[in-house]
């Protein structure tokens, strides 16, 4: 071949390759212009949670061309914002960074619900604190799930409870019992009252019968676990009261006035380690709020002794300012209590002080039970508003302690 012949081919060659150049720069133009045209969308929400230590995997958008700016620290609780943007178009998204633990939820009763065949469900439901602001409303924690006492079987019920973008679930196992295998109460249900647990190493100096040792406390679990106790919720208790339900032989509640450090720190480590349930009843004026938040646990569920009623100025009993109140002015401060606990089912009266006001006061604020400190069972057709405990004193043996469940 010439060279003649040569030059014109690689000019043919040239003109084809910018030939094709403009096309395909062409056809990107149209493309980007089409892709401009369309608009952008993001990719999933425009809000995503993801908890302390997860990787964030970005979504995007429906355009290629967005450029996207802004950072996610995954090793911090925050919230950041990614910013996409196209031309004149911004789409921005939030990432909240949380951390899961401060959400803590828990259930009201037994994980492990026993029902007779035949006896209505009563569902005892959950309770869930923000370590941040305070209890969840009881009304805000969703339940699913069914349970059929026709039929003898296991059942599962859960419960989700939400705050501040973390979110938590529990599930209660609720066992229905062939009734000629169910067997029921027949001398009445155990309400335990203790006020405070010490250790050796942590003497009260006004040491008295209030006062429970860890060591007898921790005996007094393990004879529960060991021996298959049931711990029914306040719920069952007002259905076991009025006679709609039977309760198993072996039931008790444990409960603890005042919400005092040696029961947080000494009492609730061995309710974990036992997982046993138990309520501590907390005064409002106390730093109730503050005690709810910092002493949040799966096993103790808070309940009202009073918000600001657990004082003197009263006439009857301990000489309670309830006593000297009307009923719209203690249902007022059941209902401040309510709020902060989040719960309505139960209440301790402080000093143990009742009255006519109070108990109309205790059914007005929509309380499931009321407490007193007189000594004895809640036996079926109790009134509701005032039911006795058996008070645990400090000292007495684990026989003693037995004879009295």
């Amino acid at each position: 071949m010439s060279k003649k012949s040569m030059s014109k081919k690689k000019r043919r060659l040239r003109t084809i390759l910018v030939v094709d150049a403009l096309l395909l720069a062409a056809i990107i133009g149209v493309v980007a212009y089409q892709e401009l045209l369309r608009p952008m969308e993001l990719k999933g929400g425009d809000e995503v949670v993801i908890n302390l230590g997860e990787e964030f995997e970005d979504p995007g958008t429906s355009s290629k061309l967005a450029e996207v700016t802004g950072e996610v620290d995954n090793s911090t609780v925050g919230d950041y914002t990614i910013t996409y943007t196209r031309g004149s178009t911004t789409l921005t998204r939030i990432v909240h960074v949380v951390d899961p633990s401060r959400l803590v939820i828990g259930l009201k009763g037994s994980a492990r619900t026993l029902v007779r065949e035949g006896d209505p469900y009563i569902e005892s439901g959950a309770f869930a604190v923000d370590k941040d602001k305070g209890a969840v409303p009881e009304g805000e924690i969703t339940i699913s799930g069914e349970v059929d006492t026709s039929k003898p079987g296991t059942y599962q019920v859960y419960y989700n409870a939400s705050s501040g973008h973390v979110t938590q679930q529990v599930s209660r196992t609720v066992e229905v019992v062939p009734k000629s295998e169910f067997k029921a109460d027949t001398d009445g249900i155990a309400v335990l009252m203790y006020h405070y647990i010490y250790t050796s190493k942590d003497k009260p100096d006004d040491l008295n019968v209030n006062y429970t040792i860890d060591t007898d406390f921790e005996a007094q679990l393990k004879y529960f676990v060991d021996n298959g106790y049931y711990f029914p919720s306040f719920a069952e208790l007002r259905a076991y009261v009025e006679g709609k339900i039977a309760l198993p032989a072996k039931s008790v509640i444990l409960t603890f006035d005042d919400a005092q450090h040696g029961f947080f720190d000494y009492g609730v480590p061995l309710l974990e380690k036992y997982k046993v349930p138990a309520t501590s009843f907390v005064i409002g004026t106390q730093n109730g709020v503050g005690k709810i938040k910092l002493r949040a646990n799966p096993y103790v569920q808070f309940q009202s002794h009073s918000y600001d009623m657990h004082k003197g100025g009263g006439n009857i009993g301990h000489g309670g300012v309830i006593s000297a109140m009307s009923q719209s002015g203690i249902t007022a401060d059941l209902k401040k209590s309510f709020a902060m606990t989040g719960n309505t089912d139960a209440f301790a009266y402080p000093y143990g002080d009742v009255t006519n006001a109070g108990k109309a006061a205790v059914k007005d604020a929509g309380t499931k039970c009321a407490f007193t400190t007189v000594n004895g069972k809640v036996e079926k057709g109790d009134d509701f508003r005032c039911l006795s405990r058996v008070r645990v004193s400090g000292g007495n043996s684990l026989n003693v302690f037995v004879s009295r469940l």
